[in-house]
């Protein structure tokens, strides 16, 4: 019995899983989380991160031996073993300043990749639109298959009766065929789109969409929107601290054109001198000193003058950068307000009301009240009805994806 039940559950565990249709809200974690570009960017932060580390790295003593013979094979003027050690004190800083840069850039890339994760759920966002696109016009033209084919196949009895002409038998049957091509093409569309949104997801498989585009609700003055955008955009923050590891830059040269000196420690071992000119005992000897580099190099203020002028220069990035994200939130909600105007021309009864013509036309035509023609006029704006509500509604949503991502907020 255990036998049988552990079989039962290897082979459970061997069958693949059944992909489902997913929500927008489990399609922008799954970006998150599985989005191969992203999850590559992320290493930049782990590289930062290693930098900062080795940045706090101290200088290193330097430890010398040598040995003396003072030819005391021949002369006997004895031998000397010396082991010294020297170490340059940071007195300018420097380590401090390389610290400071080296956190610099990390932040920045920090919110580099920040900038990069709102960027892509915008891009994410579109293609989650256009996919929705597809599949509510497969739907609207899948409704409008099945009307044409109910009158192409009423028209093939009515014909055989004498109710109706060959020409309008033929037509109906032409037209159904042609709008379930166009079906077809369409689904492939969609299938292509759904191909897309598992690219975004890290190759995740996504058998369909489920759920409806969400709209948004209050909406900030213009005012409030670029204060927003100011104080969340990832790519400002960046811009900022640009200004700042140039400052740290700048610091980190003038540390390391500074004073510097190095202490030196020594001990030395002779043997005893049997010279017997001029005998000596042995002896230890200690030896203290320091050194000073001489720094002719300084007199060039080439390098220094490059960094000041990289100051300045990030000062006007960061308020280019700034006006460019106040122009960005303005214009993104600029293009919400209009998405929503044209959206709301669709909403309330006109699209049952077109709806309700299509039905009238179709029942009158089965009736013999209206012509083939009136029908087939009937939907082809019923469908151009339905296309431009879909684009609109769609259009909405990528507006304030937009306006989300031009205020940090996505």
């Amino acid at each position: 019995m255990k036998k049988t039940i552990s079989i039962i559950l290897l082979t459970a565990l061997a069958l693949p899983a059944i992909a489902q249709p997913i929500t927008y809200g489990q399609f922008t974690r799954l970006v998150a989380e599985k989005n191969a570009l992203y999850l590559a960017e992320k290493y930049n932060i782990d590289i930062a991160t290693a930098s900062l580390q080795a940045a706090r790295v101290f200088n290193d003593p330097e430890l010398s031996v040598s040995y003396g013979n003072n030819q005391d094979w021949d002369l006997q003027m004895g031998q000397s073993v010396e082991v010294g050690m020297s170490i340059n004190p940071d007195f300018a800083g420097v380590r401090r300043a390389r610290i400071a840069v080296a956190d610099s850039e990390k932040d920045i890339t920090e919110a580099s990749v920040t900038a990069y994760l709102n960027n892509l759920k915008l891009e994410a966002a579109s293609a989650w639109a256009e996919a929705w696109k597809l599949r509510e016009s497969c739907a609207v033209l899948e409704q409008s298959v099945k009307d044409m084919m109910q009158i192409a196949d009423s028209d093939s009895l009515r014909f055989s009766v004498g109710d109706v002409g060959r020409a309008d038998a033929l037509q109906s049957r032409l037209e159904a065929r042609t709008l379930k091509g166009s079906l077809l093409t369409l689904q492939a569309d969609y299938r292509n789109a759904l191909d897309v949104l598992a690219l975004f997801c890290g190759g995740e498989h996504i058998d369909g969409m489920e759920g409806e585009l969400s709209f948004p609700g209050f909406i900030p003055d213009e005012q409030e929107i670029c204060s927003l955008a100011e104080a969340n955009r990832a790519d400002l923050k960046a811009a900022l601290l640009s200004k700042t590891l140039s400052e740290n830059n700048l610091k980190l040269i003038r540390a390391s054109r500074a004073f510097e000196m190095g202490i030196d420690l020594g001990y030395s071992y002779n043997t005893e001198v049997r010279n017997e000119i001029a005998p000596a005992p042995r002896f230890n000897g200690l030896t203290v000193g320091i050194s000073i580099p001489l720094k002719f190099s300084t007199l060039n203020k080439g390098e220094v003058n490059a960094a000041r002028a990289q100051v300045q220069q990030s000062e006007k990035y960061y308020e280019a950068a700034r006006l460019q994200v106040r122009s960005e939130a303005i214009q993104a909600y600029n293009s919400l307000i209009a998405a929503m105007a044209v959206h709301n021309q669709y909403t309330g009864s006109i699209l049952n009301d077109a709806r309700s013509i299509v039905e009238g036309r179709k029942s009158g035509y089965l009736k013999g009240e209206s012509s083939l023609m009136e029908y087939l006029s009937a939907q082809q704006t019923y469908l151009e009805v339905m296309q431009a509500a879909i684009e609109a509604e769609a259009a909405c949503f990528i507006s304030r994806a937009q306006l989300e991502q031009a205020i940090g907020c996505n």
